[in-house]
Order: structure tokens, then C-alpha cells, then sequence
């Protein structure tokens, strides 16, 4: 992922942080649809396992929560992000705000943004 850093001063200019890293590595974005909770899923927690091991603790590959903001005057996508190394499927947990559920999707094929929605 590359990240641009705007600046708001003449005298700093804004900077294109270029990822270089191996294409070799694998990734997956996450993102939530709600239907009784909010419509991009803002508060969802996102947890990403090995394939065929959710819940399994020592098989979590990375965690995240979905926002929208990140500090004074940003925004941000409703979106995860993982960056998943030599890994090429893996199982996808959202554990969605306000106790409105979990859901899971086994099997999840790498290098593409998903949408999981509530039903």
C-alpha cells in the first residue's frame, strides 16, 4: 500500500511514500456492510486466522477495527487492511458493534478486498 502525506504549509511539501516491498506478498482488505448497524460497518472488529483456523489464538495473522478517522482533520476508508505475507487463504472473523453478531467466512482467497454483509 502507498501513502500520501499531504501538507497544508507552502514550505513542507506534500510527500508519495512509494511501498516497494515484494510483489511476492500476499494481502486482503476487509470491509463491512450493516444493515441494523451502520452502513459501512464503522466499529466493526476485524480478525484475520490461518485457513481453517478461526479463534484459534496462535493462528492470528492480524487484527483491526474499522474507522473512518485517525487524528485531527484525516479520513480514512471504512476498510482493513492486512498485509499477509506467504499466506494464500485464510478465515475472515467480524465481531460487529453494539453486540449485533459475528460472522465468519472460511477460506477466504488472498490479493482482493472483500465486502462481508449482514444479513
Amino acid at each position: 500500500m502507498d501513502v500520501f502525506l499531504a501538507s497544508w504549509f507552502p514550505q513542507a511539501p506534500s510527500v508519495l511514500l512509494l511501498n516497494r516491498t515484494s510483489p511476492k506478498n500476499h494481502w486482503l482488505q476487509v470491509a463491512v456492510e450493516g444493515k441494523t448497524i451502520n452502513r459501512m460497518g464503522i466499529g466493526s472488529r476485524i480478525r484475520v486466522y490461518h485457513a481453517g483456523k478461526v479463534g484459534n489464538a496462535s493462528a492470528l495473522l492480524g487484527h483491526d477495527e474499522i474507522d473512518i478517522t485517525q487524528g485531527y482533520c484525516t479520513g480514512t476508508e471504512a476498510v482493513c487492511h492486512f498485509g499477509l505475507g506467504t499466506v494464500t487463504s485464510c478465515d475472515v472473523e467480524v465481531v460487529l458493534p453494539f453486540g449485533k453478531g459475528r460472522i465468519v467466512q472460511p477460506g477466504v482467497d488472498v490479493d482482493q478486498r472483500i465486502i462481508v454483509r449482514q444479513e
